[in-house]
């Protein structure tokens, strides 16, 4: 039914590519998690504070988002955070390959799980 894959990781052998990609190991597991969760939290701010937008008696509070907006660098400063919040950990950790810049990846994850907040909240007042 489904082809076998066999991937040969530091670990063991595996039989799928999932279960490569889980038992590849735990900073790789943790960088993926962090990275996917700035980029689903920073997109989900995105479109919740859009859509919210569109509703009325709905107005964005923070100051700082309201300049980018009315200058039309929100979106280009949100993706520029993306990159950067990606990049920067991705390239130091593979550069220094100490275990200690792993701590770098709290920026990312701490990053989209506040945007995650945030896109939650909006998703809340448009409901």
């Amino acid at each position: 039914m489904y082809p076998s894959y066999r991937f040969k990781t530091q670990f063991s052998d595996t039989s799928s590519p999932v279960e490569a990609l889980l038992t590849g190991g735990r900073r790789i597991g943790l960088e993926l998690l962090s990275y996917l969760t700035l980029i689903v939290g920073t997109l989900g701010d995105h479109v919740s504070t859009v859509i919210a937008l569109t509703k009325p008696y709905i107005y964005e509070t923070n100051p700082v988002t309201v300049q980018l907006m009315e200058k039309g660098l929100w979106l280009p400063v949100d993706v520029v955070l993306i990159i950067l919040g990606i990049a920067i950990p991705y390239f130091v950790i593979r550069f220094t390959k100490r275990e200690s810049f792993r701590a770098l990846l709290a920026y990312p994850l701490v990053h989209g799980l506040v945007r995650l907040g945030a896109c939650l909240w909006n998703f809340s007042l448009i409901i």
